[in-house]
This record gives C-alpha cells, sequence and structure tokens, in this order.
C-alpha cells in the first residue's frame, strides 16, 4: 500500500498538553540545568512548546486529520485524566551517548502507556507506520549539538523537587518547521479534549 503522497500529507503528533503548573515545573528543571555545571550547548525546547508525546506521524494524511480527532474524542473520560507521576532526568538513546535530554515519567498506574497503545493503533487505520522502539513517557528538554555523555550533568538531585505532574488535554498537533519565533518547529492544534481538574 502506497504511503500519501507529500503535498496530502502533514507532519503530526498526539499529545498529553500539561496544565500551566506542570509546564512551570519543567521550565524551572529546564533552567537549572542550563546553569548547571558541565552543560553542553543545546537547543532547549521553548514553553509553549512543552508536552507529553504519544504518538509522532512524520507523514499523515491530511484527509484522516477529522476522522482521527474524532477517534481522539472517544478515549477521554473528562474526569479521570490519566496520570503521569513523578519524573527522573534521562536521555535518547543513553545516558553515555545523549542527543536528546528528558523528563521520563514513572507512570505508575500505565495510564499513559495505556493510552499510547490506543493511539498507535488508530494512526495505523490511517497507514502510519507503528513505532518499532517501546513507549517511554517523557517530556523533551533539549536536544544537544552533539552527542554528549551526560552523566555527571544528568544530577538526580537536580530533578528531586519538580514532583508530579498533570496534564490538562489530549491535543492532535500539526508541526510546522521553521515556523517557531525561533526557528522551531510550530505546533497548531487541529483537535482538543480537556480533562477536568479532580
Amino acid at each position: 500500500m502506497a504511503g500519501p503522497k507529500v503535498a496530502d500529507a502533514i507532519r503530526a503528533f498526539v499529545a498529553l498538553d500539561l496544565d500551566a503548573k506542570s509546564v512551570r515545573r519543567v521550565v524551572r528543571l529546564a533552567d537549572r540545568l542550563r546553569m548547571a555545571s558541565g552543560a553542553p550547548s543545546a537547543t532547549w525546547t521553548p514553553q509553549a512548546n512543552v508536552h507529553l508525546t504519544l504518538k509522532f506521524m512524520a507523514s499523515f494524511p491530511a484527509a484522516a486529520v477529522a476522522p482521527l480527532g474524532k477517534a481522539l474524542g472517544t478515549l477521554v473520560d473528562p474526569g479521570n485524566a490519566p496520570q503521569p507521576g513523578t519524573c527522573r532526568l534521562h536521555a535518547f538513546p543513553s545516558v553515555e551517548h545523549a542527543n536528546v535530554i528528558v523528563i521520563e515519567l514513572a507512570d505508575p498506574r500505565g495510564d499513559v502507556a495505556k493510552l499510547a497503545a490506543k493511539i498507535e493503533k488508530l494512526a495505523s487505520r490511517h497507514g502510519v507506520a507503528p513505532e518499532s522502539r517501546a513507549y517511554v513517557p517523557h517530556v523533551t528538554l533539549a536536544r544537544l549539538k552533539r552527542p554528549y555523555d551526560s552523566r555527571r550533568w544528568l544530577r538526580s538531585e537536580l530533578a528531586d523537587a519538580a514532583g508530579e505532574f498533570t496534564v490538562s488535554h489530549l491535543t492532535l498537533y500539526r508541526s510546522e518547521l521553521g515556523r517557531g519565533k525561533d526557528g522551531g518547529s510550530h505546533y497548531v492544534p487541529l483537535a482538543r479534549f480537556e480533562y477536568r481538574p479532580t
């Protein structure tokens, strides 16, 4: 089965948005890292782009946006938001050869991973290839200019005060490269569903 034509496809992703308090915690943690001893050269995630990715789709059929958005709405129980839990600092592909610095979330009830698995199935119905790597709930903090051994930099005590995070919405975003204020990606919400605070 041929994939969608480039003109008919968009870069998109499904994410859990964090509430304002949680976003401020992410920003404070990023600031601590940026000022910490041994901080390498990096591009940091702007506050407006902070989110918890569930499924990234490099080439998603534009015609499937509406049906996927409708299907996502069926996954949201407004009064029962996923609970990501506490966090730790981590890096991909590894802390020894870090390219991407993240906050990895504990997901104590498995809420986030279960939701990601459901979205994976929905995306596959529209021709999106399944993710080959195991899902890890995380928030991206920075992308490094070159691979870096981050073991001494990513000290556990830097994340100790971050506490638990709370989600506010499930959102389908379009990602527009080079359209952000800093020349990075600009995210446009295409469908959004709210979780009510408990």
